[in-house]
């Protein structure tokens, strides 16, 4: 049954009956280490504490706002912090997932109904919200209670339930119409019926007959829909202003709300009157209403439906060009426009002193504009028990590092990570700070790992199983950790040596030593070391024992020729090996479900010029959505904030690791692929035709036919240089035509 179909009243506007609030949308599960949605219990109660941590930029319009609060005195609280971090109106599986299985209760109905869609095709694209969730939730109580009475297999029931489907139907579609209804039916359906016509004429557009209808309903004492009668015409009247623009319309939609708040006391509705004459001053004087909220919304108290006003507020301040000042700081704070927005946040602060306006222009400052260094100075002042502190000791970092010692900000940064009071957001922010401020492997280390926003005791990391197996996630308790993207950058530009030192680590967990250990048997097998070959064999014994027999024929193996179809041939197995992290993805379950793409490395590339770099900082971050970006500018990349706190966090390579860049550099001329070279280079030799031309010249090796199986599939999945692909498919048939290899190879790709 509807009695939410008010909540929206006109394009640009959203209006809530109910507890419902309006804030945030909900950007769906990610995995998150920084977040400025407040969607996390921990971020929430945090909030409501009163602590700001650091303002993101990003984050949606009512979570700023929320912020604003905070930063300048105004109360806030559990309830406030609700409202505001609430996503406005969930999915539609939130708003219809009661009703749908509440009527899949009732036998006989139809039970291939998983999705109602909740709006009407508007003009130019757009969609028109006509049903929310209490609709759903009324339908799905109401749907109970008729089975409570009159049982389950009632066929009356059935026929609630098929209304009530075009009921929702006339949500999306118009020309809907209820089914007949038997003569016979009883008074209650009768009654039901109704209701579920006046709902499907407002929801069609027809208002006059809905009107009329709810009318009807209000003269019938027997009607358990009579006491909502007054209150749904009224809000008939209210939709019909709206849509016809009619002055007419809006003089008899305030007689309406007139009538209603004239009834007695205790009448259904009388406290949606407010709200329901907000709706019509949004339309007809928009801008006294955004006065009036500006007012309210800047009150010490926090108005009750903080969250709804705030709605109107921000529609009817937003892309303006006078703003108040609360809408105009959440307007600079999340501006397109870096410079006009720094020039217009360090005016107002300049002009009113406001700390609120430092961090919009701190937000904004990159290291080398030119009043970066007075914001920063000022950051460095603001108190500590100022709820801006925090945002502004980031900035503050932010903007000194590199331009001087190292060793004060890694003071500051131990202090901040020394306090229990951040969230995992903020501390894994800090951490990553910490990161880039390591003296050593060991400090580096120590700091290197962060917490993302993972429910305990999951199986995966918020549904997405392959977090796990992607190179991101690793078990500690309860919880989850990985390496952040900061700290994962850093990795790969180290030499093996040291990559070999921190895969050592037993305070790492297994999955990440693991990670570590195969992208340093990749190195290691491209640079030709025997010894980092097996060191690296030798714990994938344990870590990756899917292929130990692998592992232990490289060990027992002399080096030589023999030793690198051996190094080489486990490779085969699995697709996802790489020199870096940046795009390795961790193999899982049996070997016959490793997936990935091989990488086509060049172990003898072709003469021409070798530029060696390494892989970009955007290669790194977004959770698991990992992509090279080879001409991303490193300066614009942040990897320490993930662009959510304003102007780039550029990396800062960490101390220890500076004087070991050379010689990484200097490592990776091993670790080309054939995509590595300019377009239209010639000639070369992968590793990959090394492992053909070691089976070709040893027919009797028993892993022969198995090579040539992978070596289709390489050529397929990773790259048919020369091809290779069809050279392994003829040898494979040639010479081991009856195994159950040649058996599996029934083609070869070009």
């Amino acid at each position: 049954m509807k009695r939410g179909w008010w909540l929206a009243a006109a394009a640009g506007m959203a209006v809530l009956a109910g507890t419902q609030a309006v804030g945030s949308g909900d950007p769906g599960p990610l995995l998150d280490y920084v977040t400025s949605h407040a969607l996390h219990p921990i971020d929430r109660a945090a909030l409501a504490a009163g602590r700001v941590g650091i303002v993101k930029p990003d984050a949606p319009a009512a979570v700023r706002y929320l912020d604003w609060r905070l930063l300048n005195g105004l109360d806030t609280g559990a309830d406030v912090t609700e409202q505001l971090a609430t996503p406005c109106c969930g999915d539609w599986q939130d708003l219809t997932g009661a009703w749908l299985a509440a009527r899949r209760e009732v036998p006989g109905v139809a039970t291939d109904l998983y999705w109602i869609s909740t709006e009407r095709d508007g003009p130019n694209y757009t969609s028109i919200p006509t049903c929310f969730g209490d609709a759903f939730t009324t339908a799905a109580a109401t749907l109970k209670a008729r089975v409570a009475a009159h049982g389950a297999g009632s066929p009356w029931v059935r026929a609630w339930v098929a209304g009530q489907d075009a009921v929702f139907a006339a949500c999306s579609k118009p020309g809907v119409s209820l089914p007949p209804l038997d003569p016979a039916a009883p008074a209650w359906l009768r009654a039901d019926r109704l209701y579920q016509q006046a709902a499907l004429a407002l929801y069609d557009g027809r208002l006059a007959d809905a009107d009329r209808t709810f009318a009807d309903i209000g003269r019938d004492p027997q009607s358990p829909w009579q006491k909502l009668a007054l209150y749904l015409q009224t809000r008939t009247a209210q939709r019909a202003a709206l849509t016809t623009r009619d002055p007419a319309a809006f003089a008899r939609a305030h007689a309406a709300i007139a009538t209603l708040a004239a009834a007695p006391d205790g009448t259904y509705g009388k406290g949606e009157i407010g709200r329901m004459q907000q709706v019509l001053d949004y339309n007809e004087h928009p801008a006294a209403l955004r006065d009036r909220l500006d007012q309210a919304l800047n009150a010490k108290p926090a108005t009750p439906d903080i969250a709804v006003k705030f709605k109107d507020y921000w529609s009817l301040s937003n892309d303006k060009a006078e703003r108040p000042e609360a809408a105009d700081w959440i307007a600079t704070l999340g501006t397109r426009d870096r410079a006009e927005g720094l020039a217009h946040a360090t005016a107002r602060w300049q002009a009113t002193h406001r700390n609120a306006w430092l961090l919009a222009a701190l937000s904004l400052a990159g290291r080398t504009d030119a009043g970066a260094a007075a914001l920063a100075d000022a950051a460095g002042r603001v108190p500590a028990d100022d709820p801006a502190w925090l945002t502004a000791r980031y900035h503050w970092l932010r903007l000194r590092m590199g331009s001087g010692a190292d060793a004060p900000l890694r003071d500051q940064a131990d202090a901040i990570l020394a306090r229990t009071d951040l969230t995992p957001s903020d501390r894994n922010i800090f951490l990553a700070i910490r990161t880039q401020l390591a003296t050593s492997l060991a400090d580096f280390a120590t700091h290197a790992l962060r917490q993302p926003y993972c429910q305990e005791g999951q199986a995966d990391c918020l549904g997405y199983a392959g977090a796990i197996s992607d190179g991101q996630l690793a078990r500690r308790g309860a919880g989850w950790v990985a390496f952040g993207s900061d700290a994962t950058l850093l990795i790969d530009r180290l030499p093996l040596p040291v990559r070999l030192e921190l895969a050592r680590s037993t305070d790492l967990p297994t999955e990440l030593r693991l990670d570590l250990t195969l992208t340093n048997y990749t190195r290691a097998v491209l640079l030709r070391d025997d010894a980092a070959v097996d060191e690296t064999a030798r714990a994938l014994v344990t870590l990756l024992p899917q292929v130990r027999g692998d592992w232990q024929r490289i060990l027992r193996t002399a080096p030589g020729a023999d030793k690198r179809f051996a190094e080489i041939f486990v490779m085969t197995k699995i697709p996802s090996l790489r020199a870096d992290l940046a795009d390795y993805h961790r193999p899982s379950g049996t070997t016959a479900s490793f997936g990935g793409y091989w990488e086509a490395w060049l172990v003898q590339p072709p003469r021409g010029p070798n530029a060696l770099r390494f892989p970009p900082a955007g290669a790194y971050g977004d959770g698991w959505w990992n992509r090279r970006e080879s001409g991303s500018d490193d300066s614009a990349v942040d990897r320490t904030c993930d662009s959510k706190c304003g102007a780039p966090f550029p990396i800062h390579l960490a101390p220890f690791a500076v004087p070991l860049q050379d010689t990484a550099l200097r490592e990776r001329s091993a670790y080309r692929t054939i995509a590595d070279l300019p377009e239209g280079t010639a000639g070369g030799k992968t590793l990959w035709e090394a492992a053909l031309a070691y089976v070709a010249a040893h027919p009797k090796d028993p892993r022969a036919g198995e090579t040539l199986y992978r070596l289709i599939r390489v050529g397929r999945w990773g790259g048919n240089a020369n091809q290779m692909g069809k050279r392994a498919f003829r040898l494979l048939h040639t010479r081991y035509p009856g195994t159950i290899w040649a058996k599996r190879s029934p083609y070869y790709y070009n």
